[in-house]
């Protein structure tokens, strides 16, 4: 194996193709059985591990052999995983950005290898209650019996929830099927105030059991401080709550992060990584500069995580966001927090920024932290015509990253600093914070070769 993908795969060549081996790592030789057949790639998995690598370590979790889709890294050393997400920051950003001589820092390690998850959605099923899904097997489940991303406690709700459900005979989803009624049940924790906030999403319908179901699993430790009922009638799992219902004590916790106090609901986006994310806070503050007295925007504001921090410097800020329960919540938390140098703006961001974001306005800095799938050129591109001092680039995905880069170019913008950071240890995934400055546009390997 000569390298880790992005994806979390095993790269390696044979006869020309390229081979894609899951549960392999660097430096070892494996042989493997051929899953699929591409023009230009193969897909196998290993049957047998024939010289191991030194990256190879034994992974902690009972349920790795079951193909457990919370995270397929325990099997390579915590070192490789860095190693491996730093370089596929690297290979985003030159081989899709057409970037050369970046000024990549460093990547910053998580402090706890495991048990950092602050949010953790277990799946209901007939078939074995309360679990995880496998790895591409979405209409399956493990019935879990430990979770090492969760912290211990989300383990204690899990088996008293299985216990209730054993008990009293309540129907379970069937994603296949389309059928019952308890789908999934989310556990946030707030990791600065030690609360515990818990949601069942179930389909719609009658649920008589539902305050003793929320009171049985209030009893499981004294920081559960609320269970809330969403009601989703979509059969997409993904798709956003119709409803929600408070069964017991409130509908949300408090978050600290950076000295700041966060609302935090059961369908509140926020890094799920609470150790990291203040971590995060603090690499974008130090990218910032000095911003008393400046005119700063941030796009995907959410709930305000770093447009608060921003305030708290001196900002003022202008935050985009367009999840309106979103703003809702960040004007409370700048409310709670003392800061008054704030004003959010629901709506999308490829629509209302032209409005909220004239041409030439020249914030001192433009902050951005889209979803996974980037913001895309039409808001790359008026960003870069607002004409802000410095652009900072919050990203989750390296290559949707990379994408939006290149978008910038013309304008002039160059990278001043690359920082990547790992938040979620045992899986491929990686944070990336990018700053950019106005002036002469970043050199591509097309241009090099022609000037």
């Amino acid at each position: 194996m000569e390298r880790l993908a992005y994806g979390g795969v095993g790269v390696a060549r044979f006869h020309g193709l390229t081979v894609f081996v899951r549960d392999s790592v660097p430096g070892e030789r494996v042989r493997a059985r051929v899953r699929r057949v591409f023009r230009r790639h193969v897909e196998a998995e290993p049957i047998a591990i024939e010289s191991p690598s030194p990256h190879r370590v034994p992974p902690r979790c009972r349920h790795v052999g079951d193909a457990c889709g919370g995270c397929t890294w325990q099997h390579v050393s915590y070192a490789a995983q860095l190693a491996a997400k730093a370089d596929a920051v690297r290979d985003s950003l030159e081989r899709l950005g057409g970037l050369r001589d970046l000024p990549l820092l460093p990547i910053l390690p998580a402090p706890d290898e495991f048990h950092y998850r602050n949010k953790m959605e277990f799946a209901f099923h007939p078939d074995g209650i309360l679990g995880l899904h496998p790895r591409e097997a979405w209409y399956e489940i493990i019935p879990l019996r430990e979770c090492l991303l969760a912290p211990p406690l989300m383990m204690s709700i899990v088996q008293a929830a299985r216990r209730f459900v054993e008990v009293h005979g309540i129907s379970l989803y069937h994603p296949r099927t389309r059928q019952g009624l308890l789908r999934d049940l989310c556990v946030r924790h707030g990791r600065g105030t030690g609360e515990v906030l818990l949601g069942l999403v179930t389909s719609p319908g009658a649920f008589p059991e539902a305050e003793a179901m929320a009171a049985h699993l209030a009893d499981v430790d004294p920081c559960i401080k609320g269970v809330v009922r969403s009601i989703r009638r979509a059969p997409d799992g993904a798709a956003p709550p119709s409803e929600t219902q408070l069964l017991h004590g409130r509908d949300h916790i408090t978050e600290v992060v950076a000295d700041l106090r966060f609302r935090i609901r059961v369908d509140t986006f926020f890094q799920t990584n609470s150790a990291q994310a203040e971590r995060l806070v603090e690499v974008v503050m130090g990218l910032a500069g000095d911003v008393a007295g400046a005119q700063v925007v941030d796009v995907y504001s959410g709930v305000g995580l770093f447009s608060l921090a921003l305030a708290a410097a001196g900002a003022h800020v202008l935050g985009v966001e367009v999840v309106g329960t979103a703003v809702e919540d960040a004007r409370r938390n700048a409310a709670q927090n003392g800061l008054a140098t704030l004003t959010f703006h629901a709506g999308d961001a490829r629509k209302v920024l032209a409005e909220v974001l004239p041409a030439g306005l020249g914030p001192k800095v433009l902050l951005l932290d889209p979803p996974r799938a980037g913001a895309g050129g039409k808001v790359m591109r008026r960003v870069a015509r607002a004409g802000p001092e410095r652009i900072l680039y919050v990203s989750c995905n390296p290559t949707t990253l990379a994408r939006d880069l290149v978008e910038l170019r013309p304008f002039g913008y160059r990278i001043t600093a690359v920082q990547p950071l790992d938040l979620f240890p045992q899986t491929y995934h990686v944070e990336t914070v990018v700053a950019l400055e106005r002036g002469t546009a970043p050199t591509t390997d097309t241009e090099k070769s022609t000037s």
